[in-house]
């Protein structure tokens, strides 16, 4: 049944965007008119994406197609988390894992100056409503190694799940006063949970050096490394850095080289300044790369402004403990493009995702399996006025994203959706306008990061037709809202003869278009049935949204090693166009695969 909301389009609007949920009022909401004749299929549920791709996924499987996936934002997934949420008024520096248990921990410092005095951290069950927990390092006075009154302050922090559901969380300290000169004040603490972040152990201090930027790394085999930013030289010229680590082969319990020593020298590329050699190399985020033991390490780099460079251990998986004065490793790939605090995941099916800063923007990069050639750029408009955000794979198509907001004071948070290769399903549908014949786990496709509305689509077939299934969630349906479906043969990365573009609607489909230099009215004997829930214009209701079901026979279409390429989209009054990759032009380079046709 459709529901009517007081409140009109402007403010509903504006409650999508969802700053701090927790700050928002409850709407009120009224039953629908019994004579309401544009209501229809009061009983449909379309299908949002986080109930799709839900199957397993082998390791690398999209391996030899990651030039083709692609991400977008899930708009009904972003939020503003501000004080409510957090206890802190200037959130800075977030680190977000998914623990054990399906929760989240997000752990941060407050730095109106940007350099954190103490680390706090929040916990959630969905990513929507946050509960600050407090201090998890606290800054307090103390005598300096000099024997004058100081303090020892805290800041990047950052955790580590381990593979038996501990938590690990490590932060960066230092003396306030003279920091750069006191590396005996100054270096890592660690802290244990071992329920899911509700109560931590005492900490213990794993390195002694004026260090920032930890980052804590799990092998197979169970041993850990804790990178860091190695600062010790800093107090001769600021930008001269190197990335250390020390390790722990008893679950962190244990770390060596021990305290007080010199750290391993892993990650460290050679920069002359005015004569002087000095090192760089900073803000490590390493990860054991699919289906190998080579490890891949993003870095920044601080050489007449900021860059993102790569390093790569080899198949061995070790790094070679390098002298202070020697770099390396060798297999690098240095000042690859402009930007600061990289961050560095991969996706079971085998895409690594780069999050960096650039311009106090977020930004995301898509790589292949082996973290070495990565594409476009990707900058949701959303994630802006901050910088030092992360990532953290929520699932096999979801990664989550975070970044501070400086100007709202707040945290940034938003999924991301993996659009790669799917696979059709082998199923006669029957085309009656109801989605319950298709099974959650299909795989799909999904735009939705420019508004509220947000649309999916999916792909069986049988040895007759080729099936599509079009659903779009939407509060507010017009009608001229609509989805567009583009086809095109799998052989060719440009528009020829022999692709297709099909508009549908909540009263199914619109038109059909073929491709001869140009897109020019055709027929592909399409058999279309829809089904929607809602109240057409109307901006003082809240729909659903609508759904398409198409046949198409298979002698249409150009189907080539079993299969074709789509692209696809939504058209929304609210906020225009939203596509899985451009609509307009001639290339398909970017249009995703579906197989087993």
């Amino acid at each position: 049944m459709s529901v009517l909301l007081t409140a009109p389009f402007c403010l509903l609007a504006a409650c999508e965007k969802s700053t701090n949920p927790q700050e928002q009022e409850e709407p009120k909401i009224e039953e629908p008119k019994e004579n309401d004749s544009e209501n229809s299929g009061t009983d449909l549920e379309i299908t949002s994406i986080e109930q799709l791709n839900q199957g397993e996924v082998d390791i690398n499987s999209h391996a030899d197609f990651t030039s083709r996936s692609s991400l977008k934002m899930n708009y009904r997934s972003y939020i503003g988390i501000g004080k409510t949420g957090l206890g802190v008024d200037n959130p800075r520096y977030p680190r977000i894992k998914k623990l054990a248990n399906g929760t989240y921990i997000l752990f941060f410092h407050n730095a109106p100056q940007s350099i954190g005095a103490s680390c706090d951290y929040a916990v959630s069950n969905d990513l929507v409503t946050w509960t600050s927990k407090g201090k998890i390092y606290q800054n307090y006075e103390i005598v300096d190694s000099h024997g004058e009154d100081n303090e020892r302050r805290f800041a990047t922090c950052d955790a580590l799940v381990l593979a038996n559901g501990d938590i690990l969380a490590v932060a960066s300290f230092r003396a306030n006063r003279g920091y750069r000169e006191k590396p005996l004040d100054a270096g890592l603490v660690l802290r244990r949970s071992t329920d899911h972040g509700q109560t931590w152990s005492e900490p213990i201090e794993i390195y002694q050096g004026v260090n920032w930027e930890p980052y804590l790394l799990e092998l197979p085999s169970g041993e850990i490394h804790c990178y860091f930013t190695d600062s010790d030289r800093t107090s001769d010229h600021g930008t001269d850095t190197g990335t250390a680590m020390v390790v722990s082969n008893d679950n962190g319990n244990n770390w060596t080289p021990s305290f007080g020593s010199d750290p391993y020298y892993v990650l460290r590329t050679k920069h002359i300044i005015d004569g002087g050699t000095y090192f760089n190399n900073q803000m490590p985020s390493v990860i054991k790369l699919n289906n190998s033991n080579e490890l891949a390490a993003a870095l920044e780099a601080n050489i007449g402004g900021y860059h993102i460079s790569f390093a790569y251990s080899g198949e061995d998986g070790q790094w070679e403990h390098l002298s202070k004065d020697e770099e390396g490793p060798a297999d690098r790939n240095d000042l690859a493009f402009s930007g600061s605090a990289p961050y560095l995941r991969q996706f079971p099916s085998g895409e690594t995702i780069l999050s960096y800063n650039h311009n106090s923007r977020f930004h995301l990069k898509m790589g292949n399996a082996q973290a070495r050639a990565f594409g476009e750029n990707y900058s949701p408009s959303v994630f802006t006025g901050g910088y030092w955000g992360s990532l953290e794979v929520e699932d096999s198509h979801q990664i989550i994203g975070v970044m501070p907001n400086t100007g709202e004071k707040e945290i940034t948070l938003a999924k991301f959706i993996l659009n790669h290769t799917i696979h059709a399903s082998q199923r006669t549908v029957n085309i009656d306008g109801d989605n319950t014949d298709w099974e959650n786990t299909d795989e799909a496709l999904f735009v939705g990061e420019k508004s509220q509305a947000q649309g999916t689509l999916r792909v069986a077939a049988d040895n007759d037709s080729v099936y599509f299934l079009v659903e779009v969630l939407d509060h507010i349906l017009t009608d001229e809202d609509h989805a567009m479906i583009y086809i095109a043969a799998a052989d060719k990365d440009a528009l020829d003869e022999g692709a297709y573009r099909l508009k549908v609607a909540h009263n199914g489909l619109k038109e059909t278009s073929t491709y001869t230099n140009g897109w020019t009215s055709g027929s592909l004997g399409a058999n279309a049935k829809s089904n929607f829930r809602g109240t057409l214009d109307n901006n003082f209701d809240r729909d659903h949204g609508y759904m398409v079901e198409l046949a198409i026979p298979r002698s249409e279409l150009t189907i080539k090693s079993e299969q074709i390429l789509v692209n696809f989209a939504i058209q929304d009054n609210e906020s225009g166009e939203d596509a899985v990759t451009r609509t307009n032009g001639t290339s398909t380079a970017k249009w995703i695969s579906v197989m087993d046709l």
